[in-house]
């Protein structure tokens, strides 16, 4: 079989289908044979899209973008997906490796340009090489922390004839626990005298909705969201929500002055501006998670799904929190009505869209519109990075398989893309 035969049938066997891009001339070998393309107006679109659609299904897709052009005007993208924890296949095309010596016109070095903003990087050599790298490729953007992975493919490999074996797509399990190190975390959160629980994003990565309100029903203590978390964090109808930490060390320590130990599960600290003050100083911290890299307290690389379904049975009651009713809501969005102010539009918006998935990129109405809206299951996203751009083919990714999709943008924003 040429390589092109092989790249296209290891794209279906891998469940890789769509493949996002904008083709130039270094990519047509490649895509011969391809069956389920998604043609965008510009290469960092299909990398949004990707990401978009990858983080809603849990499925990693793949990218073919226009080799330098087209991985430079993504970066920015590219990013955003490190930092998102998506695990996509990002490919591009290479000049034909029989003049690469010449440096022709599109050729340069494409996995110094990406640097560590993927987690593998690989240039095909033969055609054998294609299935093989292929499913490496994947199976490292899935291996937490998860992340964007790069092939790059030269014109004349595509030509090339190999022998095609079968590819058989694999269920990736992520379920990581350690039973003596979650009885340690629980012995030390019942010897705790006000504990408080902080959620993150990978309470919707993997799906530990209820497990964490069975989790915060029992503990009885206050749960927060972790600062400027990119995806859903914990159901907020629930009265043990407490609201998002801000993302100032102030503020953070201010919020949980009173508590001495705060366990961490699927998330992190993310800060900005900078503020002098140092973070949670004297506190017990906690980090409980797959794909974060805390930098204070202890980690402890687990499912957090799997870690709350079990630490939930060797817990008893701490507290009995319950988040006092906001009597100054309704005060606020009228007060705002004649301005259309960010609570007044909100609440109108949430009455027409409230069971639509998120996209925001709303920036500065952030906060209000996560208050608002609330969070749930796949019903929130934004990106990790602050990237400007991203909603919108984000979005559109989202939309091949959910059309209840409301993206929240500024006009600004919605210009870049």
């Amino acid at each position: 079989m040429k390589g092109s035969e092989i790249f296209a049938r290891v794209l279906e066997d891998l469940d890789l289908y769509p493949i996002f891009g904008n083709p130039g001339t270094t990519e047509l070998p490649a895509l011969r044979n391809v069956k389920d393309y998604v043609l965008t107006l510009h290469d960092s679109i299909s990398v949004g899209m990707a990401d978009g659609l990858t983080q809603y299904t849990g499925k990693p897709k793949a990218v073919n973008l226009h080799t330098l052009p087209g991985l430079a005007n993504s970066l920015a993208f590219i990013y955003t997906a490190k930092m998102n924890h998506t695990p996509m296949i990002i490919t591009a095309g290479q000049q034909d490796m029989r003049h690469m010596v010449l440096e022709p016109l599109l050729y340069y070095n494409l996995e110094m340009v990406l640097g560590d903003s993927v987690k593998y990087r690989y240039e095909l050599r033969t055609a054998d090489d294609v299935q093989i790298a292929l499913k490496r490729a994947k199976i490292i953007a899935q291996t937490p922390p998860m992340g964007p992975v790069f092939i790059s493919i030269p014109m004349n490999i595509m030509d090339g004839d190999a022998n095609y074996q079968d590819v058989k797509d694999y269920e990736f399990s992520n379920d990581l626990i350690n039973i003596e190190s979650i009885k340690i975390i629980a012995e030390r959160l019942m010897s705790a005298k006000n504990p408080a629980v902080v959620f993150g994003y990978e309470i919707d990565m993997f799906n530990a909705f209820t497990e964490a309100e069975e989790f915060a029903e029992k503990l009885g203590c206050p749960v927060y969201g972790e600062p400027l978390s990119s995806r859903a964090v914990f159901n907020t109808s629930n009265k043990r929500y407490a609201g998002d930490l801000l993302p100032g060390s102030t503020l953070i320590n201010l919020t949980l002055l009173n508590n001495d130990l705060v366990l961490f599960v699927g998330g992190d600290i993310t800060l900005y501006p900078y503020l002098p003050s140092p973070v949670l100083p004297g506190k017990d911290l906690i980090f409980v998670g797959l794909n974060i890299s805390p930098k204070l307290g202890e980690f402890y690389q687990m499912n957090p799904k799997q870690f709350l379904k079990e630490i939930t049975k060797m817990i008893s009651k701490k507290c009995d929190y319950s988040r006092p009713k906001d009597l100054t809501f309704a005060t606020r969005v009228a007060n705002e009505r004649s301005s259309m102010g960010f609570n007044y539009v909100i609440s109108q918006a949430r009455k027409y869209f409230s069971n639509y998935t998120i996209v925001d990129e709303s920036i500065s109405a952030s906060y209000t519109l996560r208050n608002i809206f609330g969070y749930g299951p796949r019903k929130y996203f934004t990106a990790k990075s602050g990237q400007l751009g991203w909603g919108l083919p984000a979005a559109a990714g989202i939309g091949i398989v959910n059309k209840n999709v409301l993206l929240v943008i500024g006009d600004g924003s919605f210009m870049y893309t």
